[in-house]
């Protein structure tokens, strides 16, 4: 091949690939620019800040006008919080309460579908299952996804154990050993918080159970439930 038609065949595969990139950027560029109002609201957020209605009302109508440009599974579990956070917000005979509950779970259901390795949409789609039908096979299953993704995430471990305690009658064997697991994580990070967990919801048998194999540990949290009590 002609050195001539070599480089304008290389010059010409160059240039599509760069129109090519160039079109798959657009529609990111675009959906970022869109929730460039939803920014403060998220980083208020991150910093488990409270967030009022009309902020929240922004952040569902700024992703949902990024969805028309980038359909990332992180764009819609965050819709899904919004929602999440919208329904918390509003009495349960309140018929928008039931509206944002079912807009949250199938926006989250939706962003795990096309990225499954986010724990903390799991255990917001738990939470959310739980609120709307009780722990059903799916808040179950949706639990036990947000440990396997995510075994030991400290800013997770006590919201999940929580969750995890209140639904202990309805767990398999199989699902009460990632609580155990869990339970014995935490207590190596945040003993304190785990006690004061445990009695709140009167479970301190299960943190007990957990801790059987660190005689120990298990001193040691018979000696903060006595201190807490008092």
């Amino acid at each position: 091949m002609p050195p001539v038609v070599k480089n304008r065949l290389v010059a010409g595969v160059t240039s599509l690939v760069a129109i090519a990139l160039l079109v798959l950027a657009v529609p990111r560029t675009i959906s970022a620019f869109v929730t460039i109002p939803s920014g403060p609201v998220m980083i208020k957020l991150q910093l488990l800040q409270p967030v009022v209605s009309e902020e929240l009302d922004t952040l569902i109508g700024s992703q949902r006008r990024a969805l028309n440009w980038d359909s990332r599974g992180r764009t819609r579990t965050d819709l899904g919080l919004a929602h999440l956070l919208m329904a918390d917000q509003r009495p349960r005979d309140d018929f928008r309460w039931r509206e944002n509950m079912d807009e949250a779970i199938e926006s989250l259901r939706e962003g795990l579908a096309l990225a499954p390795a986010n724990p903390y949409a799991w255990t917001r789609l738990a939470y959310a299952e739980t609120q709307l039908n009780g722990w059903s096979p799916a808040s179950i299953a949706a639990l036990r996804l947000a440990f396997i993704t995510a075994p030991y995430e400290p800013r997770l471990a006590l919201s999940r154990l929580r969750l995890s305690f209140l639904a202990w009658p309805h767990m398999a064997p199989e699902d009460r050993q990632l609580v155990f697991q869990q339970i014995r994580h935490t207590w190596n990070n945040s003993p304190r918080e785990l006690t004061v967990l445990a009695l709140d919801l009167r479970v301190a048998n299960l943190v007990r159970a957990a801790l059987l194999t660190s005689p120990d540990d298990l001193i040691d949290f018979e000696k903060r439930l006595s201190n807490q009590a008092r």
